[in-house]
């Protein structure tokens, strides 16, 4: 099995911060993931969960990327965002927004008729609900929750370069994974909803046990190189017991919310090949 250079994070040329807010999202995770996925020489790269979209972001651009998720409704956004015909427009619809409770079940209610309307519905909502979540039955509003409208522009605006001319789509996981590859070397980063998750509150999209037990077997199977992210459990670990784990621990905001404590999660990730030197994590 391959051996590979683990060096200290930073940042890439490229780097963009996600203007999503996400449950679970990895920013506070960037220096312990990007540095496995910097190891390992690569031209295409695939993200089947991509949700916030904080690693694809940081990480260097590819010759090839694809990035993916089931929720269907933040996909539509980040084609948006994407589009370099239409991301200035997109972004300017929330010029003259204000963020406030009435305001929030307004946009609830709206229903849109076109894809630009329906980008706008999802971003508002994503940028303004409890902790970022977009599942109807958690949608709450509160003050001091989010960065304000007047800001949002920059956050779209922001990441509209690296998203742009790349594969955008929201298809299962194993279609992503087993698709044939475009370039040389194939490196597949996966975080997917981890095993002990509140799915029902924080997701559209439920993931099984069937589809935990569906991802370690298309992996397991896998010619390309992957590094996956887990909560650490005796599920993970036993489903992972063929490949190489490493112990983590980063801190979450579970609340999102500006100047609350984080807690500290212990974590795993999770790849088909060897790191060495961990002098630095």
């Amino acid at each position: 099995m391959e051996e590979f250079e683990l060096n200290k994070y930073e940042k890439s040329k490229d780097y963009a911060k996600s203007p999503f807010r996400y449950p679970g999202g990895k920013f506070y995770a960037l220096k312990h993931i990007i540095p496995f996925l910097d190891s390992v020489e690569h031209d295409e790269y695939r993200e089947p969960f991509l949700g916030g979209g904080s690693v694809y972001l940081a990480k260097a651009k590819t010759k090839y990327n694809w990035i993916n998720d089931l929720e269907e409704e933040i996909i539509n956004v980040y084609q948006h965002i994407a589009n370099s015909e239409i991301i200035n427009e997109f972004a300017e619809m929330y010029d003259n927004e204000i963020a406030s409770k009435i305001r929030h079940k307004e946009v609830i209610n709206s229903k849109p008729n076109t894809a630009i309307d329906r980008a706008f519905r999802t971003y508002y909502l994503n940028r303004t609900s409890y902790s970022g979540i977009i599942h109807k039955p958690a949608w709450g509003y509160k003050e001091g929750k989010s960065s304000p409208p007047k800001n949002w522009k920059n956050f779209l605006v922001g990441s509209s370069k690296k998203l742009d001319n790349i594969k955008i789509t929201s298809v299962d996981f194993e279609k992503v994974i087993r698709a044939k590859k475009k370039g040389k070397k194939v490196l597949i980063y996966l975080d997917p909803p981890y095993f002990k998750a509140d799915q029902k509150r924080a997701y559209t999209k439920s993931f099984e046990t069937d589809d935990h037990l569906r991802l370690a077997k298309v992996l397991k199977s896998t010619e390309h190189y992957f590094c996956l992210s887990y909560d650490d459990c005796e599920e993970v670990r036993k489903l992972y017991s063929w490949a190489n784990i490493y112990e983590r621990n980063w801190l979450y905001n579970t609340a999102n919310i500006s100047g609350k404590s984080r807690n500290t999660g212990n974590e795993l990730i999770i790849t088909n090949f060897k790191v060495k030197d961990q002098r630095f994590l």
